[in-house]
């Protein structure tokens, strides 16, 4: 029903008073440490905005970083705000502030003067790499900061640390990250000499082997990676994989159906996205095993890659068939993800078993189940979906259970694509207001009942469609979706005789004065627009288009 009729929505426009960058810098000069923190704030987040002239407000923030009575809130925020303007032109102010004001300081601008490329920030970071007191925060900022500099003249001083035992776990994983990204070779012996290191804690250095060759493909990278592939420890074997898999998929197929077994979840995910990039008819079995998998990620990872390689005509009906054993099993996960696959594939001998899965005690698998009949569509399925959809409406008046509105607009809609004249009387118990009943399911039911009424007028369903439009009453109001349906299946009714009532009521705009991302009045508009255009074949102008307000700032122009 959100998509049928494609309704063309206009885009909203953006509302900025003109004045609201000068109040800010207004805000800027005063002396309140409050003032400037917030205004400097706001200068940040309208960044995001495409506000007009923030740039002018660069001096001043400068003034704010560098001035030794601001209050550190105002300093920090200062920076912050010409980050975010991206005020290259500010980078040795924020470098020497950072140096002279605190770690907080330094945390916040030097990511920034690694992105910009800071060349007087990569001598602070060669300093500090080779300082024997520095900090383990500062020194990972420098070795951040080279690694995106990509300085080859740093990779000794990684090395070395990544290398140290007596540095911490933290700071050895950071050095050798960091030395993977700069060296695309020459560090193979190093990494197979900490690969074999069994000192404690042993697997740190095993990850430290593995960054070290975040960027190598030689012979003698590839072959100490899949040793470590195989390592016994999930974090090691994971790491290993994935960088096999970044060189080729190829050289994880010995090992991924073994992976794929794994207690670990990334172990797992990595074994099957090789597969996944490797397609073959033999591994879509094993690959099917994992649509059950416990972890969310992995199992939604594997659905998705099966239904991209259905595509393949030698791969779409093995994925089917294994598709439908999982759908067979029990575990809940399997049910869910095979019944959005094999809902998304349209595979009608499926129907049978969605039946079923419509009372699963799991509304993770309820709703996916109950969709894949909507999907399929097969008449056949019709009582089914008329019996269960009056259960929960009975079901609904003493109790509502989770995902039911969900559930009963999944099967709404099935019967209206059916059109299943059967269902009429159980649908027409949900155009009437009633609370219990749901917005989700209302509007798909009035929906429904357009599609099975399509180029059919019926005076009594208009009259009790046309009451829902014009229904105004508060507590509760109608709500946008039940009107915006109820427009739609007058217009698929062909009830020529409320289209000037249609038109009136689209072309008044003391109906719409609404603004803002909210779109549910635009969607009605237009829904009504749509309408009268079926029954006419009139086309009304197209309405302006919402307004987004400049936004809940600290400070804003008076109207």
């Amino acid at each position: 029903m959100d998509s049928d009729p494609g309704l063309q929505i206009p885009e909203p426009v953006k509302d900025i008073h003109p004045n609201l960058t000068t109040l800010w810098l207004e805000a800027l000069n005063r002396p309140e440490t409050d003032m400037q923190r917030m205004a400097a704030e706001s200068i940040a987040r309208a960044t995001q905005r495409d506000i007009p002239g923030l740039d002018k407000a660069v001096p001043r923030l400068e003034e704010i970083l560098v001035a030794e009575e601001s209050h550190p809130a105002a300093r920090y925020a200062a920076a912050r705000a010409l980050i975010a303007l991206d005020s290259r032109a500010s980078s040795d102010k924020l470098l020497e502030t950072s140096q002279s004001h605190g770690a907080d300081l330094r945390q916040l601008i030097e990511p920034a003067l690694a992105a910009w490329e800071n060349p007087a920030a990569k001598t602070v970071w060669m300093e500090r790499l080779a300082a024997k007191e520095t900090g383990p925060r500062n020194l990972i900022l420098a070795m951040r900061g080279l690694a995106e500099l990509q300085d080859q003249s740093a990779l000794p001083d990684l090395v070395a640390i990544a290398n140290d035992l007596t540095r911490t776990s933290a700071v050895r994983l950071e050095a050798a990250t960091a030395a993977g990204k700069i060296a695309e070779s020459g560090l193979e012996q190093d990494a197979e000499r900490l690969a074999g290191n069994t000192s404690s804690p042993r697997f740190i250095n095993q990850l430290c082997a593995i960054r070290l060759l975040a960027g190598h493909s030689s012979a003698g990278a590839k072959t100490l990676i899949t040793e470590l592939a195989g390592h016994d420890e999930p974090a090691v074997a994971a790491a290993a994989l994935q960088r096999l898999n970044e060189i080729d998929h190829a050289l994880v197929l010995p090992l991924a159906e073994k992976a794929m077994q794994s207690p670990d979840p990334e172990v797992r995910r990595q074994g099957a996205l090789c597969m996944l990039q490797l397609p073959s008819v033999d591994h879509i079995v094993p690959l099917s095993k994992l649509l059950a998998d416990p972890h969310p990620g992995v199992r939604s990872k594997v659905s998705e890659g099966l239904y991209k390689l259905s595509e393949k005509p030698d791969l779409n009906e093995p994925i089917r068939a294994a598709a439908m054993q999982v759908l067979a099993g029990d575990r809940w996960q399997g049910q869910e993800q095979a019944s959005l696959l094999l809902g998304a594939l349209e595979h009608k001998p499926a129907a049978d078993r969605f039946i079923e899965l419509m009372e699963s005690p799991r509304v993770e698998v309820r709703l996916p189940a109950t969709w894949a009949l909507r999907k399929i569509a097969v008449p056949e399925t019709i009582p089914a979906l008329i019996a269960q959809g009056s259960e929960l409406t009975q079901r609904r008046r003493i109790t509502n259970q989770p995902g039911m509105d969900e559930q009963v607009a999944h099967l709404f809609e099935a019967l209206g694509v059916l059109k299943a004249e059967d269902a009429t009387p159980l649908l027409l118990q949900y155009v009437p207001k009633r609370v219990r009943m749901n917005n989700l399911s209302r509007g798909s039911a009035i929906w429904a009942l357009g599609q099975i009424n399509e180029g059919s007028p019926n005076d009594q369903l208009e009259e009790a469609l046309i009451e829902r439009i014009y229904d105004f009453a508060p507590q509760p109001s109608e709500v946008k979706l039940v009107k915006e349906m109820s427009a739609i299946a007058l217009g698929r009714m062909q009830a020529v005789d409320q289209a000037q009532m249609l038109r009136r009521f689209a072309l008044d705009d003391s109906q719409f004065a609404s603004s803002g991302s909210d779109d549910s009045n635009m969607r009605f508009r237009m829904a009504l627009i749509w309408a009268v255009k079926e029954l006419t074949g009139d086309e009304l102008p197209t309405p302006k288009p919402n307004t987004i307000g400049q936004g809940n700032w600290f400070l804003e122009p008076l109207p």
